[in-house]
């Protein structure tokens, strides 16, 4: 064994410790709120399902998706070559398929599809990953060795281990799929086998907030208990009077306590609409705004939900105390942000384009794929006009700024 091999089985051994020392979840029920049966123990099942339990999540997880693959379109060498991807692309909605890679390579950070069809139906079909496995090359799992699994990666199999019931293990070269992830090497992944991988499998975007989102629907469901308690909210009920007999040693402490009691049997079941009619007792209700303001609690959640989905609160519709300056700036440095995380779904979807440039027989990256620069300053109308009549743009781009069919069309 050589000085390198050596020092890569160290640093397996040094890490398959630490993956093993990671932080845990100290709350692994299966129950948020008013949810249950949550899948705790599949990690990729459990970001489906959170994504989808409160608008919070789908929402922003859905804009950035929409906001990743803005103004797509196709360049390339061969003109021909680029018109027929784009006849391609309105025949198999392609624009939708992406949409979908950079939805769920956000929300599972691993984006795997396989490429089906013939040149003129190409579709990418996404595998379903809480069943899928990524293996390293050369991995054998039938020793079972607690050993930490790191690239390159060789092969995607699906179902590992079943074979019953129609369902069975199936694999796929890694060269024959789109696979691409986010931020593989942040931290040790778990795969749905319970081994450790570093490198393999990306970062879910939803990790940092999970606890976030299990906290707004806890808190969300508790807040409808609150109101919903006897078809009103809870009360602090203080007889006055009474404490006043007690003072004046008119009435014991026992038939004092025996009033309230009855009292208490005889209101229990105060329904909505109705109210506390009384003499010599004070009614004051508990309202969220209380010593502990709940919802600002609230409101601090769904704020740390949308900032780890690359959300502002402007930017989903809340505009209290925000002035134009800031929200300019923070949607501006917002945007740079996405044009980093677009270079990532332009590399996924090159593969796709390669593949299918295969399938034609033309060269590899002879066409690709160009988004819109999200940072570029609007430009308003004057500015255009201004740069059309020095020259600067043509009579068919100024057409094409104003949304206006090119002549001929």
């Amino acid at each position: 064994m050589d000085t390198l091999d050596a020092a890569r089985t160290d640093q397996k051994r040094t890490l398959t410790l630490a993956a093993s020392s990671g932080v845990t979840r100290t709350d692994v029920s299966n129950r948020m709120g008013g949810y249950s049966n949550f899948n705790t123990e599949n990690r990729f099942r459990y970001y489906q399902q959170l994504s989808v339990c409160t608008p919070h999540v789908s929402t922003s997880l859905n804009k950035l998706a929409l906001s990743l693959v803005k103004g797509m379109h196709f360049d390339g060498k061969y003109k021909s070559t680029v018109e027929n991807f784009e006849r391609w692309a309105k025949r198999v909605n392609f624009v939708e398929q992406a949409q979908t890679l950079a939805r769920l390579l956000c929300r599972d950070g691993t984006y795997i599809a396989v490429p089906e069809g013939q040149p003129e139906n190409m579709v990418l079909k996404p595998l379903y990953m809480p069943a899928v496995c990524i293996w390293p090359k050369g991995f054998d799992p039938n020793p079972g060795q607690n050993t930490l699994l790191t690239p390159p990666a060789e092969k995607i199999v699906a179902n590992e281990g079943m074979n019953f019931n129609g369902v069975k293990e199936e694999s796929q070269e890694i060269s024959r799929v789109v696979y691409g992830t986010y931020n593989a090497w942040d931290s040790v992944q778990k795969d749905v086998k319970g081994r450790d991988t570093w490198g393999l499998y990306g970062a879910s975007m939803l990790d940092p907030i999970e606890l976030s989102i299990r906290n707004l629907l806890n808190v969300n469901q508790g807040y409808v208990s609150f109101v919903q308690k006897y078809g009103n909210g809870r009360y602090v009920i203080n007889f006055e009077l009474l404490e006043q007999l007690v003072e004046k040693e008119l009435i014991s402490i026992e038939d004092a306590q025996q009033a309230i009691d009855d009292w208490l049997e005889n209101h229990k079941n105060l329904k909505q609409n109705e109210d506390i009619v009384g003499a010599g007792l004070s009614v004051v209700p508990i309202d969220a705004t209380g010593t502990l303001d709940v919802l600002a609690f609230k409101k601090s959640l769904e704020t740390d939900i949308q900032i780890g989905l690359l959300q502002t609160p402007l930017s989903m519709g809340d505009t209290k105390g925000s002035t134009y300056a800031a929200g300019y700036v923070s949607e501006a440095d917002r945007m740079v942000v996405l044009e980093g995380m677009q270079k990532f779904v332009q590399n996924i979807l090159q593969q796709a384009i390669n593949r299918r440039l295969e399938m034609l027989n033309k060269p590899d990256d002879s066409v690709w794929i160009e988004f819109e620069e999200l940072s570029r300053p609007q430009m308003e109308a004057r500015d255009v006009l201004e740069w059309y009549n020095s020259g600067v743009l043509t009579r068919e781009q100024l057409l094409y700024w104003g949304g206006f069919p090119q002549e001929g069309e």
